[in-house]
C-alpha cells in the first residue's frame, strides 16, 4: 500500500485466516493472506496448521491436491511428507531424507476463528489472543459476514476513536450523558463510550459500549445493558498491499425467550453490517493525512497512531 499509506501493509500481530467450523478433520485449503500463498489444514488429531503454500522441493502448491497424513501434509507432486512442524520426514523411494522444511506458522484457534502470528522479524508471539464467550452454550452461534475492503488495518481501527463520524456517517445522536474514554495497555486499546443509536428507533436507544483491541487484527465490541449482553467480534487481515479482509461476527447471551433472542440477534447483526458498509466507500477513496487538522470532537487520533507504531518493525 505504498501508494496510499506511509507504512507497511502488514503490521505484526495475530490475524484470522478462517472460521474454525469451516475446516473439518483432514481438510486442506489454499488461502492467500499477508501477501502470501498459504496452505491451511486440520491434522488427524484435530489441530489446525498453516504452512507456506509451496513445497520447498519443486514448488508445488501443498493446498492444491495435498493430503493430510498424521499431523502433517503430503505434497501432491512427488509425495514428499512433512510433519506438523513443517519438517520433511519422508521422500518415497529415497533412503536418506534431505534436511529441509516447509515454513510452519504459529497458530491459535480461539473465539471460533483460526489465527496465525505474523512478525516481519520472525519474533515469536508477544501477546495472546483474548478469549470470549467462556460459557459458550449460553451464547448464540456467531452470525458472520465477510468483506474485502481497500483499506489498511490501521485506518480501520482508527475509526473506533473517531467520535465525530458516528454522527455524520452513522446517523447517531448525542447521548443525554456523554461518556468517552480511551486507554492504551501494551497491545490493547480500550475505548469505553456511550452511544445513542437511531438505526432501530427515531428517538434513539442509548447504550454503553466497550471496545477492546488485541493487536492490529482483532477488536471486540461488548454491549452489556440489562437484560442484554452482546458481543461483536471483528477480525481484520491484510490480504495484499491493497485489500483487507474483515469478518464481522455477532453473538449474544441467550434470553429466556428464544424468539426474542432471535429477533434481537438478527436486528443487531443488521445494524452492525449496515454501519460497517456505510464506512466502506469513505475508506476506499480517502487518503492518509500524516498531520491532520484535528478538533476536540475527533478523539485522540495522534495518540492512537503513536500506539499503533509498536506493530511495525524495521523489517516490514
Amino acid at each position: 500500500m505504498t501508494s496510499r499509506y506511509p507504512f507497511p501493509a502488514s503490521p505484526n500481530g495475530w490475524f484470522s485466516v478462517a472460521a474454525a467450523l469451516d475446516l473439518g478433520p483432514g481438510e486442506v485449503r489454499a488461502v492467500h493472506y499477508l501477501g502470501r500463498d498459504l496452505v491451511l489444514f486440520r491434522d488427524e488429531a484435530g489441530n489446525a496448521r498453516v504452512f507456506d503454500a509451496h513445497c520447498p522441493h519443486l514448488g508445488a502448491h501443498l493446498g492444491v491436491g495435498g493430503r493430510v497424513c498424521g499431523d502433517g501434509i503430503v505434497c501432491p507432486f512427488h509425495g514428499w511428507r512433512f510433519d506438523g512442524d513443517g519438517k520433511l520426514v519422508e521422500v518415497p523411494r529415497v533412503d536418506r531424507t534431505p534436511r529441509i522444511s516447509a515454513r510452519a506458522w504459529e497458530v491459535c484457534e480461539r473465539n471460533g476463528r483460526i489465527f496465525i502470528w505474523y512478525h516481519a522479524d520472525g519474533t515469536p508471539p508477544s501477546f495472546d489472543v483474548t478469549g470470549y464467550r467462556e460459557d459458550e452454550p449460553s451464547w448464540t452461534p456467531w452470525r458472520s459476514n465477510t468483506y474485502r475492503v481497500r483499506v489498511h488495518v490501521q485506518d480501520l481501527t482508527e475509526n473506533i476513536i473517531d467520535r465525530s463520524h458516528f454522527l455524520t456517517v452513522h446517523d447517531m445522536a448525542l447521548p443525554e450523558q456523554e461518556h468517552f474514554e480511551v486507554s492504551f495497555f501494551g497491545a490493547s486499546m480500550v475505548v469505553e463510550q456511550r452511544l445513542k443509536v437511531t438505526a432501530a428507533s427515531e428517538i434513539g436507544v442509548e447504550v454503553n459500549t466497550k471496545t477492546t483491541t488485541c493487536g492490529p487484527g482483532i477488536a471486540a465490541v461488548e454491549v452489556s445493558q440489562d437484560p442484554l449482553e452482546m458481543l461483536t467480534y471483528i477480525t481484520q487481515t491484510p490480504v495484499d498491499d491493497e485489500f483487507t479482509e474483515v469478518n464481522l461476527l455477532f453473538s449474544m447471551k441467550r434470553l429466556p425467550d428464544e424468539d426474542a433472542t432471535e429477533a434481537v440477534s438478527r436486528l443487531n447483526d443488521e445494524i452492525t453490517n449496515l454501519q460497517f458498509t456505510q464506512d466502506v466507500p469513505i475508506w476506499e477513496n480517502k487518503i492518509y493525512r500524516k498531520r491532520p487538522v484535528l478538533t476536540k470532537t475527533d478523539g485522540p487520533v495522534m495518540q492512537y497512531r503513536r500506539w499503533f507504531r509498536q506493530f511495525y518493525s524495521s523489517s516490514n
